[in-house]
């Protein structure tokens, strides 16, 4: 139902793809991205947790994934390769920053705005995205400092990693895991906020009648 999978226990095309995983909890939206990988019967989840980057098998974490047209199958094994590159060479930070920066395929980070780097799980994924696609995949621009609800979030991040807020505050937005997976229903790219828009309630509806459910 509406190509959106519970990657464990509804198991997508018996092949190999690329989607794009939310981990949920019962009647909220999702909480975390990731990018999820099925490569020879074998089911991947690569993620930034916040606080390290993990490559592993998915064995019991509940995940939902969107199918992404923007790599294919037959580039995964390279995936699968940058993918190893980057977790060995990647020292990401966490905050809710992101700016068109991406992991090149030595894995060495790039970012415009030089604020290093900085990112959730979300921002991790477009990272990782956009280097291997080398070119944006989002329209990142279409979301401001107003996407992320605590208005002195920017401040108090700033003063806690001593840091000039002049220098990041451009950087500073919340592309949110929900966001993540709904522009898993777009090919062409750079996708804007107004397609993830378009398609954004329904999957709320569909991870609410999941919940009911279940």
């Amino acid at each position: 139902m509406f190509e959106i999978f519970n990657t464990l226990l509804e198991d997508d095309i018996s092949e190999d793809y690329v989607a794009l995983g939310n981990l949920i909890e019962k009647g909220n939206d999702p909480y975390h991205a990731s990018i999820i990988i099925r490569y020879n019967s074998i089911i991947y989840v690569y993620h930034y947790t916040g606080s390290s980057i993990e490559f592993n098998k998915l064995e019991h974490e509940e995940y939902f994934h969107k199918r992404t047209e923007t790599i294919h199958k037959s580039e995964i094994p390279a995936l699968i390769a940058y993918c190893n590159i980057i977790k060995k060479r990647a020292n990401p930070i966490y905050g809710y920053f992101y700016s068109g920066e991406y992991y090149d395929q030595n894995g060495k980070h790039f970012s415009q705005n030089k604020i290093g780097e900085r990112m959730t799980c979300v921002g991790f994924c477009l990272n990782v995205l956009t280097g291997f696609l080398e070119k944006n995949y989002l329209n990142y621009t279409d979301w401001d400092s107003t996407s992320h609800s605590n208005t002195d979030y920017l401040s108090n991040y700033a003063k806690k990693h001593n840091l000039d807020i002049n220098r990041i505050k451009q950087s500073h937005r919340r592309i949110s895991p929900i966001e993540f997976l709904t522009s898993g229903f777009f090919k062409i790219t750079p996708i804007t906020k107004l397609n993830i828009d378009s398609k954004i309630d329904s999957v709320r509806i569909y991870f609410q009648f999941y919940s009911f459910k279940n």
